[in-house]
């Protein structure tokens, strides 16, 4: 992949500029660096978009490393590249890779936290291991565990138990259209076998599937594609009022993993 070509000049620069203070800060140990999630599918939104992150190092963590990488995040929150304080992922150890076990240093949208094991699977693992960008390093995916189906029809069922239970109201929050993206994209993986980015997912239900909430499905991508739109009274009335749609499209999602699981048996 020709990554480099096809992002945009100043994510990768950011990009780089976090592995290189990250690796120094570590030692000189970093192993192998990784861009995953939007930004690898060519689908990154500023304004909407996390720029995700998997670093593995030949390195114990320790918790004098999680205070300094928390400092640095701290830096990047207050900074002016709107690429940096956009970083979300993770910093696993190498003699963990496979069992997942060791301390791991978490980047999260709110918080940042001092780990053991970590959680980076199912669709964000795989997504990792068929679309990553290595930003340095040596490409060691073929040394991670790939989550086997049965991994991902559990998180499939997990996030429909979390939708009932969570998305039966919405906010004015634009990441509200979220839920209508990762049923648009676990859709696409019950279907095709195939991970893809939120905004492709969503275009690919629009065309080949017949579900009574793709006006919504519309709409949701018009946002991400023009997140400024949320500031609008219309659209954040819009937001607000997603509950019943995100439920309809819960089941519809339900109904695509109901018939997989049968078709299997």
């Amino acid at each position: 992949m020709t990554w480099g070509e096809e992002m945009e000049g100043e994510i990768k620069e950011a990009l780089e500029i976090f592995v290189t203070t990250a690796d120094k800060l570590l030692g000189n140990r970093i192993v192998a660096a990784y861009c995953y999630g939007s930004a690898a599918y060519d689908d990154f939104h500023r304004g909407y978009s996390d720029l995700d992150f998997f670093i593995v190092a030949d390195t114990v963590l320790t918790e004098e490393d999680f205070r300094h990488f928390h400092e640095l995040r701290e830096v990047y929150k207050g900074s002016r590249n709107r690429y940096l304080a956009v970083l979300e992922g993770e910093i696993v150890p190498y003699s963990g890779i496979k069992s997942r076990e060791g301390n791991v240093i978490y980047w999260g949208t709110t918080k940042d936290r001092f780990n053991r094991g970590y959680g980076l699977r199912g669709f964000s693992m795989r997504g990792l291991l068929e679309a990553g960008y290595l930003i340095s390093g040596r490409d060691i995916r073929a040394e991670i565990p790939c989550p086997p189906e049965a991994e991902m029809l559990e998180q499939v069922e997990s996030m429909i138990e979390t939708i009932k239970k969570y998305a039966v109201r919405t906010d004015r929050d634009i990441h509200s259209v979220d839920w209508l993206f990762l049923i648009s994209q676990s859709i696409y993986w019950l279907k095709t076998g195939k991970t893809t980015g939120k905004t492709h997912a969503a275009r690919w239900v629009l065309e080949n599937c017949r579900y009574p909430w793709k006006g919504l499905l519309g709409k949701a991508i018009e946002l991400r594609l023009s997140p400024d739109l949320a500031r609008n009274q219309s659209w954040q009335l819009w937001l607000e009022q997603l509950g019943e749609g995100i439920q309809l499209a819960c089941a519809s999602l339900e109904a695509e993993m109901q018939l997989l699981v049968r078709t299997e048996k």
